[in-house]
């Protein structure tokens, strides 16, 4: 089945293996704009510690107005255990009462297995089911401060199920998967904990944050009015306000919030790192930069403002600086899969190739399902020779997206670990690999008849296999679709030399060096057919050219011209230097 048809705007030739012998194509530019993080937006800071603060003191506050009415009604229940007979039910009841002076001593543990027990003996125990609810939530509540939250969830999961009155569980709940930037289930859990205990006022600036990144302004101001007729703090409703305008595209308004957030508090780092997001957005990319780095300053380990920062700095071509803003978004959280990724391809731009591949294996560990990601792997890969990974990097991109682009890049690859294979005279796997990245390209040209590259990579591959005769037709393809590509027209002077038809040969290495007077492919080439034509003079001539770019090439063309060795049209030789664009 037919993939999506990408069209190539950025061409690379290869420069090492075959010295321009191939293309890479991109899928959409090597230099393709970076993109923001686009993380939730959260109060953070100081903010962010106090509205937590409210919000636990409402917690404790209804965490002991339970305690007070299970005390409340002690005397009832031990009435009403102390008239069970039946010993099942009666242990139910002896072990939930031992249970709940487990819970008044603190020991969480112990309440929590005699729970179990009592539930064991007496499922229906109403006070064992509630107890345990409550024993569940208050180890949930130390596993979240300790392990980040995740590990709390099967805690408050089990609560809630126990009991779906509990609006603590469901708070907890929220909060874990607001700071996971699960919008939906936050708001979910925050609702239900509302829904039960409206006096739970301090969850309406989270829950109007949450349906801020959500998407939802009508929601969000709805709750963003309640927690301010609650009584919110002012600097945290203002945040708020100034996201919500953010997010609904008023951004003058946004910034003149935000701006008297930071005159108030300059150490308030969510609202310099909101100030940089406008700026960007705006295009004011210099103050933008500087809002970036006040927010780092104040707040090293701010992740969302290194990484955006590194992104202005790679889009702005200052690779240096980027490398060290994501260096650093990494150091903060080395579980940030984009800034590896965004790493590698600034790597890949200073031409850093082991250190991008490195970060491209670190990231391809998260993101799975990426092919410009792969591709730009399998680029880099290429680039220290080690074809045989790249083929593989670019097959898995190409699974993932099946393109015209992708089938091009996988003969590319293909193509040049062949030539690896020849120069380590294992010519038996070169042909397979030769022919695999032929039935590749065939299938591109198929896909899209106007790419470019992919003809112009057949072409290189059917010189290389030997087959001129449909060299020729590929090639000429290639160069009806790019005009003057001296890349193409060079293979295509190969072809015709495979054919026998000098004149033609000359008339395209002519052409090559016309357009571009230091290429030592096209000019080795043209030596070497000007020679085998009965040009010797001429060929001479075209050494003393090349000699002044690569001695080394002008010496072996040296040695064609003087009889010392075999005419490269006639005979397949190899040397210890590689000679650009012959095919062996």
């Amino acid at each position: 089945m037919q993939g999506l048809v990408v069209k190539a705007t950025d061409i690379v030739a290869t420069d090492d293996v075959v010295s321009g012998a191939s293309v890479f194509v991109f899928r959409e530019s090597r230099k393709k704009p970076q993109e923001r993080a686009g993380g939730g937006v959260s109060l953070g800071g100081r903010s962010r510690s106090s509205y937590r603060e409210k919000l636990n003191a409402q917690i404790a506050a209804a965490r002991k107005k339970k305690a007070d009415a299970a005390k409340a009604r002690a005397a009832a229940v031990a009435k009403a255990r102390a008239r069970e007979r039946l010993a099942k039910l009666k242990l139910s009841n002896t072990l939930a009462a031992a249970a709940e002076k487990d819970m008044e001593a603190g020991d969480i543990a112990a309440a929590t297995a005699n729970y179990r027990a009592s539930l064991k003996a007496n499922p229906k125990n109403a006070e064992a089911i509630s107890g345990l609810s409550e024993a569940l939530t208050a180890t949930g509540i130390t596993t979240a401060e300790q392990n980040f939250g995740e590990a709390a969830i099967p805690l408050f999961d089990e609560a809630v199920k126990l009991n779906p009155k509990n609006e603590i569980a469901f708070t907890k709940l929220g909060e874990i998967h607001d700071a996971q930037g699960r919008n939906a289930l936050a708001i979910t859990n925050y609702e239900k904990a509302l829904a039960i205990d409206p006096q739970l006022s301090s969850l309406y600036l989270p829950v109007a944050l949450a349906y801020v990144e959500a998407g939802n302004a009508v929601k969000a101001d709805v709750y963003l009015t309640k927690a301010e007729a609650a009584g919110a703090d002012g600097a945290d409703a203002r945040f708020a306000r100034g996201v919500l305008l953010y997010k609904q595209n008023k951004n003058t308004e946004a910034l003149a919030v935000f701006d008297q957030i930071v005159a108030a508090d300059p150490q308030n780092g969510a609202a310099n790192y909101q100030r940089a997001v406008i700026f960007e957005k705006l295009g004011q990319t210099d103050k933008a930069i500087e809002a970036y780095k006040k927010t780092t300053k104040i707040d090293p380990a701010f992740s969302q403002a290194w990484f955006d920062l590194g992104v202005i700095y790679y889009n702005k071509g200052d690779y240096g600086k980027a490398v060290e803003s994501y260096q650093e978004a990494i150091k903060a959280d080395s579980g940030n899969a984009r800034a590896h990724a965004n790493l590698a391809s600034t790597y890949r731009q200073l031409e850093r190739y082991p250190e991008a591949n490195a970060e491209y294996k670190i990231a391809a560990e998260t993101i799975k399902n990426d092919a410009d990601l792969y591709s730009e792997w399998g680029f880099c890969l290429g680039k220290v020779n080690e074809w045989d990974k790249a083929t593989a990097r670019l097959e898995e991109a190409r699974g993932m997206n099946k393109s015209a682009v992708d089938d091009t890049n996988v003969g590319w690859a293909y193509y040049n670990a062949a030539q690896a294979d020849k120069a380590a005279k294992n010519d038996e796997e070169a042909k397979i690999k030769l022919e695999k990245g032929k039935t590749s390209l065939q299938a591109a040209v198929q896909k899209d008849p106007n790419l470019d590259a992919a003809y112009m990579n057949l072409g290189s591959t059917q010189n290389s296999l030997g087959e001129h005769d449909e060299a020729v037709v590929t090639l000429n393809q290639a160069v009806k679709l790019h005009n003057d590509w001296a890349i193409a027209m060079n293979q295509l002077g190969l072809a015709y030399r495979g054919t026998n038809n000098l004149p033609l040969a000359l008339a395209q290495f002519n052409r090559v060096v016309v357009l571009d007077e230091n290429n030592v492919s096209g000019l080795f080439n043209l030596g070497s057919a000007q020679y085998a034509s009965g040009d010797k003079k001429g060929a001479q001539k075209t050494q003393g050219r090349l000699k002044k770019l690569r001695p080394d090439l002008a010496n072996v063309l040296g040695n064609v011209i003087a009889g010392k060795a075999i005419d490269f049209g006639t005979q397949k030789i190899r040397e210890k230097i590689r000679i650009p664009g012959i095919p062996f």
